[in-house]
């Protein structure tokens, strides 16, 4: 890793820590620099302004829950469930961190909505892969959408389910996969 990659590494990780703790909302680059140790200048040079900091920060969460949708796909055999059953579990995995991260950064996001640009890009491509022909298209629709309102619900802290429900609607969400072939 470059000197300049591991900076930049240093301050999203230093804005994620700052997030947890007040929120994206609330953070400020100054509060971001003295958390990383770098000066405001330093990280200007990298982000220049909080929305291409945030816009790093999730572009970070997509990069990571693909490693981990892609983790979990090696763990399945090859079959046209394959891509969504990894879906389920790496959708539904459970990090409290990346809940609190991400919750903050959906806040963020409703102050500016462009943010999602590359979100909303990223999400149609690994939509289509999915569901793949061999799949009726309704049924992985109502699953995909499942394990989407879920892990909206947690992120929001809306969720009625206490790890037991949890736990078995994601077995169900996963013969509900499998019922298809």
């Amino acid at each position: 890793m470059s000197p300049l990659s591991s900076c930049r590494d240093k301050i999203v990780d230093a804005a994620e820590k700052v997030v947890i703790k007040i929120g994206a909302a609330h953070m400020t680059l100054d509060a971001v620099a003295e958390k990383a140790s770098v000066s405001k200048g330093g990280l200007l040079y990298h982000f220049s302004s909080k929305e291409t900091l945030l816009k790093a920060m999730l572009e970070r969460r997509m990069q990571r829950f693909k490693e981990a949708q892609e983790k979990k796909c090696a763990e399945f055999e090859n079959g046209p469930t394959r891509e969504i059953k990894a879906h389920i579990l790496s959708t539904l995995g459970r990090d409290r961190k990346t809940d609190r991260i991400g919750a903050s950064i959906l806040a963020a996001i409703a102050y500016n909505p462009k943010l999602l640009d590359p979100a909303r890009k990223d999400y149609r491509r690994r939509l289509d892969k999915l569901i793949p022909a061999e799949l009726r298209f309704e049924r992985a629709a109502v699953i995909v959408l499942a394990v989407e309102g879920l892990r909206l619900l947690e992120l929001l802290s809306l969720s009625p389910f206490n790890e037991r429900q949890r736990k078995k609607v994601t077995e169900e969400l996963l013969k509900l996969a499998d019922e298809e072939i």
